[in-house]
Order: C-alpha cells, then sequence, then structure tokens
C-alpha cells in the first residue's frame, strides 16, 4: 500500500526536484534510482543518516515489506523484540521508564492516516517546500516532512543547522516555504530579525508548549502567525491550531483535526481516537490504553467550544526545548559512573518558557566530586542531555520523594 502509493507519487513528480542539501538536489527519480541499488531487507530497516538516506531507506522497507524504524545518526541500535503485531509496517522509540526505549508499532495505513491528515490540515503543497530544520528521524518530522515527501510530492530543502544565516538562504531559494519548527526556534529566529518578511507561508509550532508572548510577538512584529500543534508518538497529529490571528489562551491547543475525537476519561486525561493510532506498545503498563484505534493520553486538559485546553502534563519524560528523554536513561549513566551511590533525575520548570524544563540531577556521592561526575558525564550523554541542576540530599527523606514531589521541591 505504502510503495504503491510512493510508485504514483515517483511517477507523477519524475524530474522534479524532491530534496535539496548541502548545494546538492535529487529528483524523485534519483530517489527511484537509489533504491535499485539497495539489496533486499529480510529484517527491520533503519534508516538514518541524511535526508535522502532515510527516504531511501524508508523505501526500501516499503518495497521488501519490512518495518521501518527511523533512527538518528548517532542513536545506538536498540534491541527490538524478536516479534513485532502482524501488520507492522513502523516503529517508533519513546522514553522508556526503566531507561530502555520502547518500541510502539504501527500498520502501513496507520502512518498514512497522519501523514495524509497533516498534509490536508496544515494545506501542505508541492509547490510550497518543506524547509527540514528539525529532526526527520522523530514523530513530528518524519510525520510532517518525510512521509509528505513520499506520499504527496513535497520536496523537502535540508538545513543542515537552524543558524540565522543558513535559514535565510535557504528560505530566499524558494517563492514560499513551509517551516515546522519548536518554539525555541522560533525564539531564536525572532531575536534574530530573520522572520520579517520572510518567505514562509506556513509555520507550525510543536514538541513543547508554545508561549503566548512568543506567539504574540512574532505576530506583531513579522505579521507571521505560528500554529500551534500538538500530538503524540503513539498517535501523530491530534489537534492544531490553524486561525489566523494568535491564540489569547496558552493552553489551547487548537481543535482536533479531521478524523480524530477526544474527550476526557474519568481521570482528566485526553483519550484521544483516530485511524492513526498505533497497534499497541512493545511491552504496555497498567493503565495504558494504545491500540483499537485509541490513546490514552498522560496529558491532563478540557474541552471548550470544541477546542483542547491543556492542564498539565503527566507524564515522567522531560522535555528540553522539545526534545524528550526518560530520566532512568540519565540515572542509569549516573549510576554506572561508579561514583554514585544514589540517584534521581528529574525535569523543573525552566524561566525560558520555550526551552520548557531542565534537568535536575539528586545524587548521594560514593567518591569523587560533583565536578568529577559532571566530566564522566559529557563522556556518555549528549549535550542536551546533561543536567543542568545538581543537587546533593543532605535530607534522606528526600529519596522517598516521587519526581513530582521533588519537581516541586527543586522549583
Amino acid at each position: 500500500m505504502l510503495f504503491s502509493r510512493w510508485q504514483e507519487t515517483a511517477s507523477r513528480y519524475r524530474d522534479q526536484v524532491a530534496v535539496i542539501d548541502g548545494g546538492r538536489s535529487w529528483s524523485f527519480s534519483d530517489l527511484v534510482a537509489g533504491l535499485k541499488d539497495r539489496t533486499p531487507a529480510d529484517g527491520p530497516v533503519l534508516a538514518r543518516g541524511s535526508v535522502v538516506e532515510i527516504a531511501v531507506s524508508t523505501l526500501q522497507g516499503w518495497r521488501d515489506g519490512q518495518p521501518v524504524l527511523p533512527l538518528e545518526k548517532g542513536a545506538a541500535i536498540p534491541d527490538l523484540p524478536a516479534s513485532f503485531p502482524e501488520g507492522t509496517a513502523h516503529l517508533k522509540l519513546t522514553p522508556g521508564i526503566e531507561g530502555t526505549p520502547r518500541a510502539v508499532f504501527f500498520s502501513a495505513s496507520q502512518i498514512a492516516a497522519d501523514a495524509d491528515r497533516l498534509v490536508s490540515a496544515m494545506g501542505l503543497r508541492p509547490g510550497m517546500p518543506n524547509l527540514a530544520a528539525i529532526s526527520v528521524t522523530h514523530s513530528y518530522g518524519f510525520s510532517g516532512i518525510i512521509l509528505p515527501l513520499l506520499l504527496h510530492g513535497i520536496p523537502v530543502h535540508v538545513v543542515e543547522v537552524p543558524f540565522p544565516k543558513v535559514m535565510v538562504d535557504a528560505m530566499s531559494a524558494h517563492e514560499a516555504v513551509a517551516l515546522q519548527a519548536v518554539p525555541s526556534m522560533w525564539k531564536a529566529w525572532h531575536r534574530a530579525g530573520i522572520l520579517r518578511d520572510a518567505r514562509i507561508a506556513l509555520a507550525v509550532s510543536a514538541g513543547a508548549p508554545l508561549s503566548l508572548e512568543l506567539e504574540h510577538k512574532v505576530f506583531s512584529d513579522c505579521g507571521l502567525k505560528l500554529h500551534n500543534f500538538y500530538g503524540a508518538s503513539e498517535c501523530g497529529g491530534i489537534s492544531y491550531d490553524g486561525g489566523d490571528s494568535p491564540r489569547e489562551c496558552a493552553s489551547d491547543l487548537g481543535a482536533p483535526l479531521p478524523g480524530v475525537a477526544v474527550r476526557l476519561c474519568e481521570s482528566g486525561r485526553f483519550l484521544v481516537e483516530s485511524d492513526s493510532v498505533a497497534l499497541g506498545y512493545e511491552s504496555a503498563r497498567e493503565g495504558e490504553i494504545l491500540g483499537g484505534g485509541q490513546y490514552l493520553t498522560q496529558d491532563f486538559g478540557r474541552i471548550e467550544t470544541g477546542r483542547l485546553m491543556l492542564e498539565n502534563s503527566g507524564a515522567e519524560s522531560i522535555n528540553v526545548a522539545g526534545r524528550k528523554i526518560g530520566p532512568a536513561k540519565i540515572e542509569s549513566a549516573l549510576m554506572a559512573s561508579g561514583l554514585v551511590e544514589r540517584a534521581r533525575v528529574f525535569g523543573v520548570k525552566s524561566h525560558d518558557p520555550e526551552r520548557v524544563e531542565e534537568i535536575t540531577a539528586l545524587v548521594a556521592l560514593k567518591s569523587g566530586t560533583l565536578e568529577q561526575l559532571r566530566q564522566r558525564m559529557t563522556e556518555v550523554l549528549a549535550g542536551w542531555e546533561m543536567p543542568r541542576h545538581w543537587e546533593t540530599a543532605a535530607d534522606v527523606s528526600a529519596w522517598s520523594l516521587s519526581r513530582a514531589e521533588l519537581k516541586k521541591r527543586w522549583s
């Protein structure tokens, strides 16, 4: 189903530009040629590397009937389950509370439904290239950039680093572009003054809460409306603010996307129903709902006049400027250092609303100093995964607190 749709796309847009990256361009025919060089896959296909490599690897999985797992270039290859649910065509990884990423399984029709929904709701089209400033291996970028390329012929202009000068050069190459990013990026570009008169026909913000201050500032200074988009790895797009003017309430997540129904469960969390909800988790935990067209989010809120209003999130993962990490991964790294007797990691609210949270590590040292521990962690954690705050617990009662209680105490 997915591969036949790709063949229709490749035939229709054969000689048109599919990807621009580093001064070089690839046509849709070039992607077809790249796929011919791939030997048949006999297991899950890892889609990693450049956008072209990710696109061709995805096509390889579709052609050979194997699940596709998008993975960041430097990420370790995860241990995957020995078997997948019948019909699995796509895998995503979510932060696991035990420190190990957990797989989420999708059918071909489920990921296609998500992409089709986003293309329609956001007005993505072949004549308006997607600037790829975010990671296309994460759910947000894969569904909003890679799948529209392969299923709808929407070209991609890769931005290797989202620096202002690089962004200006990429935007100036086109009459109009679509730009999907996270709030911290929009804030940096606004500060750099590159959004005024920019050729951005569609500006989307997701991955982290979009502050009213930033949204209104960009609109008043540049005349550019940032469209707030809300989704989850487990079900793809959920809601979208498609209005022409800034929101009046920071908790406003927009209206459910066409074909998506959202209601509140007894706990006050959003229960999502759509045809893009995943088949299920690799290992489900008590109280979770995922499958059969339903997904119970970790977010608490309310529904007013058909719009979703976010009150708070119960997720344990820490949101650092739109990138999420399970605290157990950092705790495991701390314990493996040999310098720590006990460790708890949690997020605290950042003074910068676009950064969302900052990582805090509470440790009981066994030997060495905090500075030695920090240096050891730089060898095993990515820069964005490094705790920004370090605490030692003089009060032993702190170790009995939940992450939510620790967050409240140190915020």
